[in-house]
């Protein structure tokens, strides 16, 4: 599986983010109390959205040649999953030794003495196995004196990351693949194209 370069931002207009975590619920007919037994790492991050109509065959054929180019569900791409860049200074963050599979990751390299980010905001964090794993901070990110902190975020990784990796805070993404099926374009009246949209994580 290859990571296809995108051409440019996708012009989406509208984009729906959705990582369920699988769970098996045991309720006691008796007492009505459950067991909820989950699957660390199981969570799958998927999106969709409406592409933009393009007007005019010339202004669409990067597009086309980008579709084509992912194969179906062959090949994956990063797509961006913030509106903007980030004007922090974070570049250079890396995972610190002692980094689990779970669901905290310790880090290094961050700006002294402060919060980095805020819980709710986004990372990607690069995995052994090749995949690019995008979580989401459940509490604030805050970089101690050396610029060393804990991250806490959701889903799991899954995959234990290299100490020394590159974390990226300025633009996360999701590496995924399309779902949608069969792939293909749209033409309208008046050489109007668009395309179906539809992913989920490559993992």
């Amino acid at each position: 599986m290859a990571i296809i370069p995108i051409p440019a931002r996708l012009p989406l207009r509208g984009l729906k983010w959705r990582c369920p975590e699988p769970a098996i619920v045991n309720r006691s007919g008796w007492t009505g109390t459950s067991k909820v037994v989950g699957l660390p790492g199981a969570g799958v991050w998927s999106a969709s959205g409406e592409f933009s109509v393009i007007v005019g065959e010339g202004n669409v054929l990067r597009w086309r040649a980008f579709f084509t180019a992912l194969r179906g569900q062959r090949n994956s791409f990063c797509l961006i999953a913030i509106e903007r860049a980030r004007q922090t200074e974070t570049i250079g963050v890396t995972v610190r030794a002692g980094a689990g599979n779970a669901d905290t990751l310790p880090l290094q390299g961050m700006p002294a003495g402060g919060r980095v980010l805020l819980g709710g905001e986004l990372m990607t964090v690069p995995l052994p196995s090749g995949h690019h794993r995008l979580v989401c901070l459940t509490q604030d990110l805050v970089a101690d004196a050396n610029g060393e902190g804990v991250a806490r975020f959701g889903p799991e990784l899954g995959e234990i990351p290299t100490a020394g990796t590159l974390v990226e805070l300025r633009t996360p993404y999701a590496q995924v693949r399309q779902t949608s099926e069969p792939p293909g374009w749209d033409v309208g009246l008046g050489q109007t194209y668009t395309f179906p949209f539809s992913v989920e994580e490559a993992k």
